[in-house]
């Protein structure tokens, strides 16, 4: 007898409610430690109850603060075109975040240098798919740490003219990253009303926040810039074994966050964000190719929902140390359960290989096909008397062929699915593996020939060079996009 499954569909109620419950008791009888005397010392300040280390919000506390963040807000991109509106029930996607190496398609690994990041800005300009640019999307090891962030920012904002991540750090690189997209985007007074430039935060697991989260926090919110509150709790090592403790406190830490921002800029737009990934108990490294990242995720977005605001979970995700099986079925189950569930932002889209080690131009092309087969999916079928086509079916008849007729003809480039590096057909000579390779290296030379940077007025090109020299960047010397 086949086991039935049950159906796909929002966790249950009751759940949710235990969860919140749950995550709420941690703030008001736990509490969150901050590792910040200044930020301590503002906060008791402005009200919130601090005992030794501790700030604490009581359930009451955490409605009342919950209500005063937007349940959806516009994220605003250079170019109007490529506004989006986090909240709404639909999905926008970065691409992988945060990787300091590079892996090729056999797992070997090389430093991350600035051209790889400016390789995949252009990438994620070309691409329909990606909604937001920017960020590390791969970490300088070519480039001093106490100004890669600037240069990562302004390889960004002229390289692109979609939704901008920013870089979360210290107070002084969080005003620098704030000053310069001010500059592209028409000056700090118009950029204050506009949000444009996301910042992920994430405690210091479990349940601490130190003072560099707290400035992002701080800084964002006095620009009015959204940011993301994103715990990562690894069931089993930085959070409870059961996925139900895990999730309860990680809640409670992205509420705590979400308080807090509250507390210090009423109205910041936020997005709950908790990332919440298995363990390798062998190893104790976390796991984010395991089923337990993706249910985990689904409970993500629906308390998102829950408390009324956009949500933020991981895309195609995957533990496997190569281009290889497991890379591409660990990356579909995520990338399915964050597109199912709508979750609002889905950070980590594509190029992500061995839990966050590494990013991969290989992959990067492989996940936009996974994400292009999800949406074909997702876009159902039309059902009317055009598409039954009766007439059609009665003239081909029993035993005819509709390969030929012209109805198929028409159609026949719009209404199949036709991947760009699934092999089909003859494989000309190579080995399967080498014409998937060649599929993926031709479809990323394709995008990078079609790349052409955004035009900007020379005035605020000029502000922003005389900036970055400023801080002892000479733009001339980036290989960027002249």
């Amino acid at each position: 007898m086949t086991r039935m499954l049950p159906d796909c569909q929002e966790p249950a109620s009751e759940n949710l409610e235990k969860l919140d419950r749950m995550a709420r008791r941690i703030l008001s009888e736990i509490g969150i430690r901050i590792l910040s005397r200044p930020y301590m010392a503002l906060l008791s300040e402005k009200g919130v109850a601090i005992q030794s280390d501790r700030v604490r919000f009581s359930p009451a506390q955490v409605a009342d603060l919950l209500a005063s963040a937007p349940a959806r807000f516009t994220l605003n991109g250079i170019s109007p075109a490529h506004d989006v509106i986090l909240g709404d029930g639909s999905s926008s996607l970065a691409a992988g975040y945060g990787c300091a190496s590079v892996m090729d398609p056999d797992g070997n690994i090389r430093n991350a240098i600035f051209q790889d990041h400016v390789d995949l800005v252009k990438l994620v300009q070309v691409s329909d798919l990606f909604h937001i640019n920017g960020g590390i999307l791969a970490q300088p090891s070519d480039m001093a740490a106490d100004v890669s962030h600037l240069a990562m920012m302004y390889a960004a904002l002229t390289g692109s003219d979609k939704c901008i991540f920013g870089i979360p750090g210290s107070r002084a690189h969080m005003e620098d990253i704030m000053t310069l997209a001010a500059i592209r985007t028409g000056g700090k007074a118009a950029f204050a009303q506009t949000p444009r430039v996301l910042t992920m935060i994430s405690p210091v697991s479990p349940l601490q926040v130190d003072d560099t989260g707290l400035s992002a926090l701080d800084v964002a919110g006095h620009y009015g810039q959204p940011v993301i509150l994103s715990p990562g709790v690894a069931a089993g090592t930085t959070g409870p074994i059961d996925l139900a403790g895990n999730v309860a406190m990680a809640t409670a830490e992205a509420l705590g966050l979400i308080c807090m921002a509250q507390v210090l800029h009423p109205g910041t737009p936020v997005i709950f964000g908790i990332q919440c990934y298995g363990s390798n108990m062998t190893t104790g490294n976390i796991s984010i190719g395991s089923p337990a990242y993706a249910l985990q995720a689904r409970y993500c977005a629906a308390l998102a929902r829950y408390y009324g605001l956009p949500s933020r979970a991981g895309g195609s995700v995957t533990d496997a140390k190569s281009l290889s099986a497991p890379a591409g079925y660990e990356s579909m189950l995520s990338m399915f359960t964050a597109l199912q569930n709508k979750v609002s932002l889905i950070v980590h889209s594509a190029g992500i290989l061995d839990s966050f080690a590494a990013i991969s131009f290989e992959k990067f092309i492989m996940d936009q096909e996974i994400i292009r087969m999800i949406q074909f999916y997702m876009n159902d079928m039309t059902v009317d008397d055009t598409t039954l086509n009766f007439d059609l079916i009665d003239a081909v008849g029993p035993g005819g062929l509709f390969l030929t007729t012209m109805d198929t003809v028409k159609k026949c480039r719009t209404h199949t699915w036709n991947p760009c590096v699934a092999l089909r057909g003859h494989l000309a000579g190579m080995s399967p593996r080498e014409k998937l390779l060649k599929n993926i290296q031709d479809t990323r030379e394709q995008m990078l020939a079609r790349y052409e940077p955004p035009r900007i007025e020379p005035d605020v090109r000029g502000a922003m060079d005389t900036f970055m020299r400023t801080k002892g960047v000479d733009p001339d010397a980036l290989p960027l996009y002249h």
